[in-house]
């Protein structure tokens, strides 16, 4: 009776978010209908005035796109047939057959990383990256690198994490955690990595009567001395894009091209913040927006230097575009703090949102794979 009570309450619970999630999809839909309407009736939607709304707005639309792809994704899950000759082959190897419909890539490159059957459906704890805090849990994923092991707790420093950082092979971006071991936290001189880039949250305990688990809020019993394997990867959810077998994307993408040109810089799904700042020389700061990445070839990075900013040390680099030589944004280049605390920062852009202009011309549908 419990349990029937128990499933009753968690169905309604997913129903009223689904609700909420197809209302925010209608209201952004609505205003990104609105904002396109406004620049039409001023002539062209690419001459139209961008600002830092505007650019939130696009955000937030590509943020619900890529929701709804991956819950389309998770739906459609049970359905995939796993052919025999596959079986027990390499991931990367896996991910090569044409069999396979619907993948996941890196949302900088478009290096395949892992297809939907790898993805967990529940997590031993809570990960929160400060670019995106939805995480991917998976339980394999292919052309990452792994760095060094070091040691973090959780927010309530109770726990220590065994963590490696995962980076696209191919780029080298940043793209989240591979979590292989957790223990109880004794001391404070076990923990190497201070970062507020990774907020760690405390375990959860599965057991029968409850399925979605408890908090463990204190010093336990249920993990023993020694601690206990995990083996979890943890990619953020603004760092892939989901991918059909020619290579194309899934949802449609909206470009943002140069404001001097007609050069294509990058795409509205690869705004992480639309609250930076940034000025040309000794102008004023401007609005600015912190991209995850921009297209290949489109620019160019020059001046590298050693620069003191409020996150910490960096080597930044000056971004110019390639086709008309219009200076529109920046790098981090390198992150020079002591701890690396900024390191998923490193190797992404940042682009003045006064440099850029809008192309909607039928929504991009680029080709990732060469």
């Amino acid at each position: 009776m419990a349990n029937s009570r128990y499933r009753s309450s968690e169905q309604s619970h997913e129903n009223h978010e689904g609700i909420v999630t197809q209302c925010k999809g209608i209201m952004s839909s609505i205003g990104l209908f609105i904002w396109r309407c406004l620049c039409s009736s001023s002539g062209s939607e690419a001459n139209g005035t961008l600002g830092r709304s505007d650019m939130k707005l696009f955000q937030e639309e590509a943020d619900r796109k890529r929701v709804v792809a991956f819950g389309d994704v998770l739906k459609s899950r049970e359905k995939i047939v796993r052919r025999r000759k596959y079986r027990g082959a390499p991931l990367s190897f896996q991910l090569a057959s044409r069999t396979i419909h619907r993948t996941y890539g890196c949302g900088a490159c478009g290096t395949l990383l892992f297809r939907p059957s790898e993805i967990c459906d529940g997590k031993i704890f809570d990960v929160e990256l400060s670019d995106s805090e939805t995480v991917v849990s998976l339980k394999d994923c292919a052309n990452v690198r792994y760095g060094p092991i070091r040691c973090k707790s959780d927010m309530s420093e109770t726990w220590k994490y065994d963590v490696q950082t995962i980076r696209c092979s191919n780029c080298n971006v940043y793209l989240g955690l591979y979590v292989s071991k957790i223990a109880n936290l004794t001391s404070w001189m076990e923990i190497s990595s201070h970062g507020w880039c990774e907020r760690m949250g405390a375990p959860i305990l599965r057991t029968a009567n409850f399925r979605r688990g408890s908090v463990i809020s204190g010093g336990s019993n249920e993990i023993p001395v020694g601690g206990i394997e995990t083996r979890q990867i943890f990619i953020g959810h603004r760092y892939i894009r989901a991918l059909r077998s020619d290579g194309t994307d899934v949802p449609k993408r909206i470009k943002l091209t140069c404001k001097g040109c007609t050069n294509v810089l990058s795409y509205t799904d690869q705004i992480l913040c639309t609250r930076r700042r940034w000025g040309f020389g000794d102008g004023p700061n401007e609005p600015a927006c912190y991209m995850n990445s921009l297209a290949k070839g489109s620019f160019e990075v020059k001046s590298i230097r050693e620069r003191q900013l409020a996150q910490g040390s960096f080597e930044m680099g000056d971004v110019y575009c390639s086709s008309c030589g219009l200076q529109v944004g920046y790098k981090f280049h390198k992150d020079r703090s002591p701890t690396f605390i900024n390191e998923n920062q490193q190797g992404r852009f940042g682009l003045v949102i006064s440099r850029l202009k809008l192309d909607f011309s039928g929504f991009s549908r680029t080709m990732v794979r060469t």
